[in-house]
This record gives C-alpha cells, structure tokens and sequence, in this order.
C-alpha cells in the first residue's frame, strides 16, 4: 500500500512542478531498515520548535534559515505557486510552502534534496530524501538519520532510518493526524554529524484544501540527477567573496646560489688510484666541511716541471726549520747571547715559512695526518683532499683509475638548505613588477603550491633589460629548503604577484566552461535542476578567478566535472523524470 500512494503522489508531483530528468530512476527498497517512532502529543511542545511558529491555517512567509538555525547556509524551496528566482540569497525570502515541495538546502557538512507529496491528515506519505556528503560529494551511507516533524500546537512525528538499499536515498513515511504547518529536523549520525532544518511544511485535512498549483519550473533548467552525480567525480562549491591578488604567469627553475656552491678542483696533477677510492660520492651524497672525499697521488712530473709533493713537504720542512730556529733564537736572547735583532730575524722567517705552508695548505685542503712520515711508507705518498663546504654533491667527474692534470674539476659541492629560484617573466609584463610584493610556485611532479612567504624568500635580483632569445626579464628569490626537497635543476611554474583585489565574488578556475571565447558556469539552483550562466571575468590567482559579473554570493555552481552537466543540456532527448522509489 506504500508503494501505490507513493508512485501516485510522486507522479502528482512531477505533473504539477514540471521537473526534468532523463530515465535514470531512484530507488527505495523494500529491504531498507525503517524504524518508525509516530506520536501525536497535542499538549506538548518541543523546546527547539518554539522558534518556528506556523499557525494551522496561516499565510506565513518563512524567512531564510540561516538567521534561525545556524547549521544551515542556504534554501531553496520550489512549490506549485513560486517559480525560482536567482537572486542574492542572503536578500531573497522564502516562498511559503504549498502543496507538495521540492527542498534543496546546504550545510558546510551537507547537502539535502528532498522532494514530498500533498500532505493530507490520515493519509501515508513518503519522502524522498537525498542527502550527500559535500566533502567528496558522495551518497550518505552507513548512517543512523532521524526525521522529526514538530507543529507550534505540540503535534509531533518522528521516524528513523538505519539504513538503505540505495546510498544516499532515504524514504521515511509519515502519517499525520492534524493539519497545520511542520517544521522538519533531519539530523545524521554517521558520515557526518550534521543537522538540517526545514521550517512550514503544510499539513491539510483533504485534497481540497491544497491550493492550486501555479506556474511551472523553468523549462531552461538542466536536469542532472543525483545517481548520475553520486557516480562521477563531482562537486559544488558556495560562492564566496574573497581577498585576490592578480599573479603574472611565468616559467623558472630551481638552482643552487652562487654563493653557496664550490667546485673543488685538483691541486696538483695526480692520479685517483682504486684502492684508495673504491668509496668516491656520488651526486646526492651529503659532506660535512672537512671531510676527505678522493686520495690522490701526486704525478711523478707536473705540467709545471715541479712535483706538487714536493712543493708541500719542503713548505712544511721550511716551516719546521724555522720553527726549531726560532726557539733556539728565543733562549739565547734570554741568556743575552745575541742582540734583539737577531730575535726578530728569526720571528720574520717563521712568519714567511708559515704563510707559504698555509697557503698551500688551505688552497688544496690537504689531509695532513700521514704527511708526517712522508718517505717512510708507501701510505705517505697520498694526499686525502676535503671538503670546502658543507654540502651536497651536485656532480663528480672522476672515477677510479682516472689521472687528472692540475685544474681540472673533481666534484661541484653546493649547501643546499637555500637555493635560487630563477623566474622569467614575459617581457609584455615588465611594467607590473614593480608592484610585486611575492610570488608561488610548484615544480615538477607536485601539485603542492609554495608560498614564497613561508619559505623566508626574498628577492635578491631583479633584470634591468629585456633577454633578446627568450623575450623575459629575470628575477632571482632566494628561499629556504629545509627538507632540501627542492632539488637544483627541477623547472616551476610561478605566480608573480602585482595588484590586490579586496573581498570580490570568487570562484574555481575548475567551474568554468569556455565557449567561443565566453565564459559560463553552472548554477546548482536545486537538487537535481543547473542553469547555465554567462559570466565575466577578472582577475586570477593560484586557481581562483574573479566574476565581475553573472554571479551572486550565497549562490552554489559546480566546481568538480562541470562538463558532464552540460553534456546533460545537449541531450537531443526531451528527458523522462523517473522516480520510483
């Protein structure tokens, strides 16, 4: 018996408000589990609807949700006697609801599409309720969700839904025993924990108390069901005012600082002999400042005719000589055996021995533990070179067995907790850099967006001509990589930022559609019912875009798969709504 009266109260409803579909069906099943509490208590009152007055038989005019219960964004109320207009909802009024409805109300957790039959005392009736999860737009499943129908005079109705056979539709039945206006609480226990409200669903005595329906909905409106959404990535999004600032699109790459790398080069001629290197580091390999990275052994002749070796060894013999005269010098003096002078000689000739010592020293950066038994063993002809810097390894050039003449590159060491990130900027936008105050960028194979803010970048190098190849201006940022993810070489796309916009209508780059060099969007005006929209646009940033015009704040478009909604608008098929549930 359920089913008849529902199949004839949905088909009334269809005729009256006109709505359009395709021949996808809802379902309800028999095998879904209902819980139903009914109880009338013509004396009792419940706390939470005493904000929600609605007389038997009053005309009253229901204003919008969000001033009464603060769960709710936005409503949208369709019935047979108010077409839907598209205006700012935060100054549209709701529509007193007539005979049988069709609801579509949002949350910042969910979405509720619901549409009921006329209402009459005495008769079952079954709802269609629609409800989805607004985070990834999917059908609510697995959740308990209780529907309570309260009126001013205490009349009272409540039933609860375990589950499903279909995701995302449920089917509560109602049996009202007196006429008036109900304010209806849907509140969900599962995938979300969330509550909606519907206020002033009219009750009647009989069928001739329903009014006459009015106007039919707009025949213009794109009917894309709920199973058709639920079974594709999809998504709407609430329009909002936001803060934007217009960002130039330009190419860079990561780099090391110029500043921050060195390349360590050899000091003398030599060779790389296996055995002493079976370790070298590859590229990616980290150092500490002063670690040995390569054993060589000095060539038997340089290219210079003089063995580097033995330039080391005699520095160092000089300054050991020196060193012993200096103290022998120091004790005569003490014993006034020889004249100051000849204490200054032998400080000047220490000081000149151990500069040239340094110097060769620091120059090539030589292991100094074995060179003490130099010629005593064949482990003191090696020299062990070291690190610089405390770095990365960006490139090795050698190889075990190589032989190396003096000069040549041995490895390129860079510090790479900051580096350089080199932007160019179309030559056509020069004129806008000086209204840059930052920039974002992702590089290759992350979508993550970074905020040169948040990396401590600054700008280091701004070009003063015009790159005759590449027609760009270059800019240099220098920021922070502490997890040294950003590695040199990788290329970014980058968002220079020029001029701020202050709270302007905003939406996804994602929701628009491009046709012929106009830009739409598609405007979820119900549940199952879009309005294709021209709009003009502004400014861009990092995804978002300007509309200047054709939108409204509070209205929700799709921002997920909008094509597939106007693949929906092109179908050559006048669609058959089919619901049954």
């Amino acid at each position: 018996m359920k089913y008849s009266i529902l199949i004839i109260t949905v088909a009334t409803l269809f005729f009256i408000s006109g709505c359009g579909g395709n021949e996808t069906e809802h379902s309800h099943g028999e095998d879904a589990d209902h819980s139903h509490e009914q109880t009338v208590t013509p004396n009792q009152k419940e706390p939470e609807q005493e904000t929600h007055p609605h007389d038997e038989d009053s005309d009253h005019s229901h204003e919008n949700q969000d001033s009464e219960q603060p769960h709710d964004e936005d409503e949208h109320s369709h019935d047979g006697e108010e077409p839907h207009s598209h205006g700012n909802e935060s100054e549209q009024k709701e529509s007193v609801l007539e005979g049988a409805g069709v609801i579509t109300k949002w949350t910042d957790k969910t979405e509720l599409f619901m549409e009921y039959p006329e209402l009459i005392v005495g008769q079952e009736a079954t709802f269609a309720v629609h409800l989805t999860r607004l985070s990834d737009f999917a059908a609510m499943n697995n959740s308990v969700v209780n529907f309570t129908l309260a009126s001013k005079n205490g009349a009272r109705v409540s039933v609860t839904e375990q589950e499903v056979r279909i995701p995302g539709i449920y089917g509560p039945d109602f049996t009202f025993k007196q006429a008036g206006r109900y304010d209806l609480t849907i509140t969900i226990n599962g995938m979300v924990e969330d509550t909606l409200y519907v206020s002033g669903i009219p009750v009647y005595n009989s069928m001739g108390d329903v009014p006459t329906a009015g106007d039919e909905e707009d025949p213009n409106l794109i009917s894309f069901l709920k199973e058709q959404q639920w079974n594709i990535p999809f998504g709407t999004q609430r329009v909002s005012r936001q803060t934007l600032t217009r960002t130039i699109d330009a190419h860079g790459e990561i780099a090391a600082r110029n500043n921050g790398q060195a390349l360590v080069p050899a000091p003398f001629s030599g060779i790389v002999l296996p055995a002493m290197n079976s370790n070298l580091p590859v590229a990616g390999t980290k150092v500490a400042k002063g670690t040995s990275v390569l054993v060589l052994n000095p060539a038997i002749q340089s290219a210079d005719g003089e063995n580097y070796a033995q330039q080391f060894i005699n520095a160092q013999a000089e300054l050991e000589l020196t060193r012993k005269n200096l103290d022998r010098q120091k004790r005569l003096f003490e014993r006034e055996a020889i004249p100051e002078v000849e204490l200054d000689k032998a400080r000047i000739e220490y000081r000149r021995a151990l500069i040239q010592f340094q110097t060769i020293n620091e120059i090539v950066q030589v292991d100094t533990s074995s060179v003490n038994t130099y010629g005593y063993s064949e482990e003191s002809y090696r020299f062990a070179l070291k690190s610089p810097i405390s770095g990365t390894f960006l490139e090795t050039y050698v190889t075990p067995g190589m032989q190396v003449n003096v000069g040549d590159p041995l490895f390129l060491i860079a510090d790479m907790s900051k580096v350089w990130l080199h932007v160019h900027v179309p030559a056509s936008e020069r004129t806008s850099l000086s209204a840059s105050r930052s920039a974002s960028f992702n590089i290759q194979g992350d979508n993550r967006l970074y905020d040169l803010n948040e990396l401590n970048g600054r700008l280091i190098s701004m070009g003063k001509s015009v790159d005759s190849k590449t027609r760009t201006v270059s800019l240099i940022y220098e920021i922070d990589n502490p997890s040294q993810s950003l590695q040199t070489g990788l290329f970014a796309n980058v968002y220079v930022d020029t001029e701020q916009k202050e709270q302007v209508v905003a939406v996804p780059e994602s929701s628009l559609i491009e046709e012929e060099g106009s830009f739409f969007v598609f405007v979820h005006v119900a549940g199952e019912s879009f309005e294709k929209r021209r709009v003009t646009t502004g400014i861009r940033d990092r995804g978002m875009i300007e509309v200047t015009s054709g939108l409204n704040e509070g209205e929700h478009i799709v921002t997920v798969n909008p094509y597939q909604v106007k693949l929906a608008s092109l179908s050559s098929e006048a669609p058959a709504h089919g619901h049954a549930h």
